[in-house]
């Protein structure tokens, strides 16, 4: 979209500190209500590219002041908004449905504290299509990112670092959609990465992030259990053994397998025995 052209070059530029009334603040959060749901519920896909040339760059403006870094924006239904455990970051992502073509566009911000000056970083995400397995093992950046929409973040430090796991969905297209574990950290000078190589999979195969596809049709489960350490998920299998490989055929098995944390990595472990848990976040 537009949104991500004009703005490629001040994406990563610090925000201007700026005055935003209470007042002005709900009168922008009705607009953008306004607006994304016009980008979801849009009769025509002409009609919520519209309303998305328009929404996104009002967003990422107005997120560009430090005073909406705690602002809720409660009735933007449209955008998923996580804050990390620490409350140094903030990230936002939404799509932009077509339904000519059945696909998503990704759109992404993060809002980063800088701990040591307090000043808020703005940091627009620039979705670029790449193959799962390509990407699993790819460490990404802000113009390269694997679009997702984000619902729950897990936040862990790996020797001097800090690093913020995300669970997330991506809709595919209309044959497969895709769940994913993904990975932000920040270096010392608070650039962002996707990516860190503490995934091992049943191989011992170490991962930048996984990504799990399967049909549409079908549900999956992935979510953390804190007092467990653990990343639990349905195992998916194609419907024959002649399909392997064909990602529309697989679904869950009702079986289930996690990614355990342990001395800084993320393990598999297959066939995990499931019980009844209130523990989901």
């Amino acid at each position: 979209m537009i949104f991500c052209l004009l703005t490629l070059g001040n994406l990563v530029a610090n925000s201007q500190k700026s005055i935003l009334t209470i007042d002005s603040l709900i009168s922008s959060e009705k607009l953008l209500k306004s607006l994304g749901d016009s980008i979801i519920n849009g009769s025509t896909d002409f009609s919520r590219n519209g309303a998305a040339a328009e929404f996104n760059p009002r967003f990422f403006d107005l997120l560009a002041n430090p005073e909406t870094f705690n602002y809720p924006f409660d009735s933007i239904k449209t955008v998923s908004i996580l804050k990390s455990p620490d409350g140094l970051m903030r990230i936002y992502t939404w799509i932009v449905p077509s339904r000519i073509e059945g696909t998503f566009k990704y759109y992404g911000v993060v809002q980063r504290i800088n701990i040591k000056t307090g000043e808020m970083k703005l940091i627009g995400l620039v979705e670029l299509k790449s193959i799962p397995e390509e990407a699993e093992l790819a460490e990404l950046k802000y113009d390269t990112w694997f679009g997702a929409i984000y619902y729950e973040i897990i936040e862990k430090n790996i020797g001097k670092n800090k690093y913020y796991f995300l669970l997330g969905w991506q809709g595919n297209d209309r044959l497969t959609t895709r769940k994913l574990i993904d990975v932000i950290y920040f270096d010392s000078w608070n650039n962002l990465t996707f990516g860190a190589p503490v995934f091992k999979d049943e191989t011992k195969k170490l991962k930048q992030r996984v990504i799990f596809e399967y049909t549409t049709e079908a549900v999956m489960l992935l979510r953390y259990e804190k007092k467990k350490k653990m990343i639990v998920f349905d195992h998916l299998s194609p419907s024959s053994p002649s399909l392997k490989g064909q990602y529309r055929y697989y679904g869950p098995d009702f079986t289930y397998d996690a990614y355990h944390f342990k001395k800084g990595f993320w393990n598999y472990r297959k066939n995990l025995e499931m019980r009844n848990s209130n523990d989901s976040k």
